[in-house]
């Protein structure tokens, strides 16, 4: 079969005519492209033509206008009842052409519809290249099956290839055709109702093509078709399903004559493309439909006329035309992108709720009418741009959610009926508005209103979508003005007038429920009407006018540092404190104070405050005026003045309660006209610090024109010691400090008493101020107890009582001396028997050196007065002594440390001792007389604490002290069988002398000028001894039992002053009147000229007790 083409050069017609015996012999199978002006025609007889996009230049020499030119040929030689060809398969032998028979199994290149050709495993080469020009190759079924190979099928320089059997793609790999014409000649692949396959990638380059024929059956549902400049294209009715589109080039329809419709179905592979062709139809009608969950980004200019449907993903719009003119048909929950820049101008209709969205960044405006198929439907508004919608005949009926970022609004009707929801995003006008009964809903997150310079207006409520947790912003210049039903509005997000103005269009408009805050520059208005918020805050203004705003009702503290002008009335409701910081001197309406707190920091001078009982006033600010019928507390928990400008009244059971330190300064009430007291009107006062209040100071807390009554103090007792009075005069009200008892009437004991008038007496200090203030009787004894230094008292008696161990040591050594200790010679004797086993009376004319060690340890209760004193005691004792006729006479010394304490008074301290004494005794018979004199002296240091409510002290002392004593004693010696006795009886008069000191330390440290006391000794007694041999060392056993008695007064006493203050005396523990002696021990033989003597010696009395050890030695010369 030969088929000519001639080129006609007058007309842009192209006119096919086949001579064929097939039913759509006159169908358009291709696409011809006409350069020039004249007339292009075909003709063929018997066979198919397979025409498509001729080109002018095709053979054309240059100037021609007229010229028949033949085409090419073709061999047709298809029969309608072909016997079908047996499997030909790509060996690639020779080279990687196909139309070389020895590249091909049989020998023949496949060139039949009915042909099989399959592209296997063994291939020398899997490049394939049809580019003979203009030459024509017919395949039925085309099969890959080599896992391992992945082929590319190239069809170039005019080559046709016509695929009349499915491509069956089973190798697992992605196989590869491309179809590249030649300067604008074309090549084709040509899909006869067949299926391009899967996972197979189709590259249409510049002047290349793939067309479907008979779209019903023809598909590449499950192809990737790359676009480089090529075409791909459909002809006849039906739809074409294409996988996957991207690139650039043009998507044709070709329609039957007579009228048809076909329709590209894209997106099947769920991937997300961009195609950059134009969509276009040739003849018919042709529509587009994107399917699968990825996005198609279309940014060509288009021209089909059939309408858009989005039945999947997302569809992305990067061309004015993308979508041709026709509609747009959209399921739920698809999505349209609309690009920076972009105007869609299609008709859109939501069979239910989709998206719009607009990326960061951009602006993207849909123009076109957004309507509701028969469900009433929203569009959700996402991506961070701003899409405008201009239509004002939208039309659907459940609003709009912005999501994300910003719809802009140029017409009232562009949201159609329903709500608008703001849950992170942004509604902004583009014009002035009227959003008539188009509900604004708050979500769960932020939303914003933008006027944008416009004024806008709604006339519904506005109300919660979802669990408040976020804020309504209102932003941009202009007005937004909320009307609609009164009360409906009570939403619970927060408000944020940010920018421009916030206008009420009719009474509680405003949500009672919403925190609402009024940023710098900003305003909230009133506009006359009645008003209830939740809190109110920022730094903006409020125009209340004659309207009365509410605030407070959520029961937040808030500041509104901003201000407040008009008429009208301010109500502080709810439990929360409401801060005023700025100047609203512009409102001279009435302030009432209904609840809560209402703190005024600012100037509120133009208005009256009223505060209702159970209610509070705070601030240094200025008001108005003040009727007060709850609490006044000017300044903000510390000492402030609050300013009247004007009168000031208290009703029976308000409360003004002043604060005031120790320094004079207190709370004023300032007011410039009169002020009125009413009897029942009460006063409160709380010391702020630091110390206590001061006797006799005066607080000025309220100063006006004129004063009339004054305050009952509800609690004038501020401290046990401390009363305040209230007087007024006829300009101001006072408070009063006096003191209402002296320090000495709360004392128990006689310390107490005397500490207390030592007190009393003292200048003012530290401490007083903190005694002042101390809360009870209780606690002010027990800081006298502390404060009274009777550790120095008790020390006194001790040191009295502790001289009998100089005394006791120089005793025992004038017995032993002279052999009265026992049967024989005790220590320290200075004589044994010539053997050394038996010790014997002693050689009293040789002189003899002997030592005493001792230790102590005893304690006196308290005697209800002074505390309760322990002290222990050591020391060494030495001396020497010698014969002078029939008198021993000597000399002892030594040393001793005494550490004792008052723990119930927080006291302690420490002496040093230093000793030295004569001493002398003799015997008549019988009868022995022993006598001395000694004299100690005490370095004493002291130290203690004071704590109690409001003063701490750390106070120390270092002075002298002396004791001198003298004692004689009278005994008489008698044995009974192997026992010794001696009855005896003792007389010591002891002084003591105490230098005075002064305490280191602060307020509570004492004076005490120098002293003396004494106290005088009887004891009367029985001592017994025993000689015994211990595994052959002769050892004495002895024993005391006596009584010991104190003449006098047995209390210590100390005479102290505080700083500035009068003397008062201080009572120690006393030394016990009556105490028994007990002293048990024994005396042992160390060598012929060295004995030992260790003992027990104990003091008990009443409430008293002492118990010692002494080891004694002496040593012969």
């Amino acid at each position: 079969m030969i088929w000519t083409v001639e080129r006609e050069c007058r007309s842009r017609a192209v006119t096919a005519v086949f001579n064929q015996h097939r039913s759509n012999t006159n169908m358009p199978v291709g696409r011809a492209r006409n350069m020039g002006r004249g007339m292009n025609s075909s003709t063929m007889s018997g066979g198919i033509a397979l025409l498509s996009r001729l080109h002018d230049r095709l053979g054309m020499s240059h100037g021609a206008r007229r010229r028949n030119l033949l085409m090419g040929t073709a061999l047709a030689g298809l029969a309608l009842m072909a016997t079908p060809a047996a499997a030909q398969q790509w060996t690639g032998a020779a080279s990687s052409d196909y139309a070389t028979g020895s590249n091909w199994t049989g020998g023949t290149a496949p060139n039949d519809p009915a042909a099989s050709v399959v592209f296997g495993s063994g291939a020398s080469t899997t490049t394939v290249n049809l580019n003979t020009p203009l030459a024509q190759y017919s395949a039925g079924p085309i099969t890959f099956n080599d896992p391992a190979s992945a082929y590319t099928v190239s069809v170039s320089n005019t080559a046709y290839l016509q695929v009349y059997g499915d491509v069956n793609n089973t190798s697992g790999v992605t196989q590869n055709f491309s179809v590249t014409g030649d300067s604008g000649m074309a090549s084709f692949i040509n899909f006869h109702g067949a299926d391009a396959g899967s996972n197979v990638v189709y590259t249409v380059n510049a002047d290349g093509g793939v067309t479907f024929y008979s779209g019903g059956s023809a598909s590449g549902a499950n192809a990737t078709f790359v676009l480089n400049g090529g075409s791909v294209s459909l002809s006849g009715d039906g739809t074409l399903e294409l996988g996957s589109v991207e690139g650039s080039g043009i998507l044709s329809y070709y329609g039957n004559p007579g009228g048809s419709s076909g329709n590209f179905q894209i997106g099947g592979l769920n991937t997300s493309t961009t195609l950059a062709a134009q969509i276009q139809e040739q003849t018919g009608t042709l529509s587009i439909t994107k399917v699968g969950t990825g996005t198609l980004t279309l940014t060509g200019p288009s021209s089909y006329t059939g309408g858009t449907n989005l039945y999947g993903g997302t569809l992305s719009l990067g061309n004015n035309a993308a979508l041709g003119t026709g509609a747009v048909y959209a399921d739920g929950g698809t999505t349209i992108d609309i690009q920076n820049g972009i105007t869609i101008n299609n008709d859109l209709t939501m069979y239910a709720s989709m998206n719009l969205n607009v990326g960061s960044g951009a602006i993207g405006t849909y123009s076109g009418q957004i309507s509701e198929f028969s469900d009433p439907s929203a569009i959700f508004k996402t991506g961070a741009g701003t899409l405008v919608l201009t239509n004002n005949t939208n039309s659907f009926s459940s609003g709009a959610i912005i999501e994300e970022g910003t719809i802009q609004v140029t017409a009232d009707h562009a949201l159609g009926s329903g709500p608008i929801t703001l849950d992170s995003g942004t509604l902004q006008a583009g014009a002035n508005l009227n959003l008539a009964n188009v509900s604004i809903l708050f979500g769960a997150a932020s939303g914003t209103i933008d006027t944008n310079g416009f004024d806008v207006r709604t006339s519904a409520s506005m109300g919660d979508n979802d669990t408040p947790s976020g804020t309504f912003t209102k932003t941009g210049a202009g007005t937004l003005t909320v009307d609609g039903f009164a009360g409906n509005d009570n939403y619970s997000t927060a408000t944020d007038v940010a920018q421009g103005t916030l206008k009420a269009a009719t009474t509680n408009i405003f949500s009672a429920n919403s925190a609402y805050t009024v940023e710098s520059g900003a305003t909230l208005d009133l506009n006359n009407f009645d008003q209830a918020i939740g809190s109110l805050a920022g730094a903006g203004s409020v125009k209340i006018g004659s309207g009365t705003l509410s605030t407070g009702g959520d029961n937040s503290s808030t500041v509104f540092s901003g201000d407040l002008n008009g008429t009208g009335g301010l109500i502080k409701t709810g439990s929360g404190t409401f801060e005023l910081s700025g100047d609203s001197s512009g409102f001279s309406g009435a302030t009432t104070v209904q609840a809560g707190t209402l703190l005024v920091t600012g100037n509120l001078g133009g208005s009256v405050v009223t505060v209702d009982s159970g209610t509070t006033l705070k601030g240094d600010g200025s008001i108005g005026g003040l009727v007060a019928n709850g609490t006044v507390e000017p300044g903000e928990n510390a000492i402030g003045t609050l300013s009247v400008n004007g009168t000031a009244s208290f009703a029976a059971g308000s409360t003004y309660a002043v604060e005031l330190n120790s320094t004079g300064a207190s709370d004023l009430i300032d007011a410039s006209g009169a002020a009125t007291i009413t009897t029942g009107a009460g006063l409160t006062v709380s010391n702020v610090g630091p110390g206590s209040l001061v006797v006799g100071t005066r607080y000025t807390v309220l100063e006006a024109s004129s004063v009339t009554g004054t305050f009952t103090l509800t609690d004038p007792d501020i401290s046990n010691f401390i009363k305040l009075t209230t007087t007024s005069d006829a300009t101001h009200a006072y408070v009063d400090v006096t003191k209402s008892k002296s320090f000495a009437s709360v004392g128990l004991t006689p310390n107490q008493i005397a500490t207390g008038e030592g007190l009393d007496s003292a200048a003012s200090s530290a401490l007083v101020s903190a005694f002042l203030g101390l809360p009870s009787d209780a606690a002010a004894q027990a800081a006298l107890d502390q404060l009274s230094g009777e550790i120095h008292a008790s020390a006194k008696g001790m040191l009295l009582q502790d001289s009998h161990f100089l005394q006791d040591a120089v005793t025992a050594r004038l017995r032993a001396a002279f052999g009265d200790s026992g049967k024989t010679a005790s220590v320290p004797v200075m004589a044994y028997g010539e053997d050394g086993v038996q010790a014997v009376a002693a050689d009293t004319d040789r002189f003899a050196v002997w030592s005493q060690g001792f230790g102590s340890w005893g304690g006196t209760d308290s005697d209800g007065n002074a505390a309760r004193f322990d002290r222990s005691t050591g020391g060494l004792l030495v001396g020497a002594d010698g014969m002078a006729g029939d008198w021993r006479i000597g000399m002892v010394g030594g040393y001793s440390r005494t550490s004792f304490n008052a723990d119930d008074r927080n006291s302690s301290g420490d002496s040093d001792n230093y000793h030295l004494g004569l001493y002398g005794g003799t015997n008549w018979g019988a009868i022995a007389f022993r006598t001395g004199a000694a004299y100690t002296w005490h370095r004493i240091s002291t130290s203690r604490s004071v704590a109690f409510q409001g003063f701490t002290d750390s106070l120390s002392a270092d002075y002298d002290a002396a004791t001198a004593q003298a004692f004689g004693e009278l005994a008489y010696k008698t044995d009974a069988g192997p026992f010794a006795f001696e009855p005896f009886a003792n007389l010591a008069y002891v002084n003591l002398h105490t230098d005075g000191f002064a305490e280191s330390g602060g307020a509570a440290a004492l004076t005490s000028g120098s002293s003396s006391s004494d106290a005088t000794f009887t004891t009367l007694g029985v001592r017994a001894s025993t000689d015994v041999t211990i595994g052959g060392v002769a050892a004495t056993m002895r024993g005391i039992f006596g009584w010991r008695h104190a003449f006098g007064d047995v209390t210590p006493q100390s005479t102290f002053a505080f700083a500035g203050g009068d003397d008062f005396t201080i009572a120690g523990v006393p030394i016990a009147r009556d105490a028994m002696l007990v002293e048990a021990g024994f005396d042992v033989q160390l060598a012929q000229n060295a004995t030992l003597g260790l003992s027990y010696a104990g003091q008990f009395g009443p409430g008293a007790f002492d118990n010692g050890f002494k080891a004694n030695l002496g040593i012969k010369f």
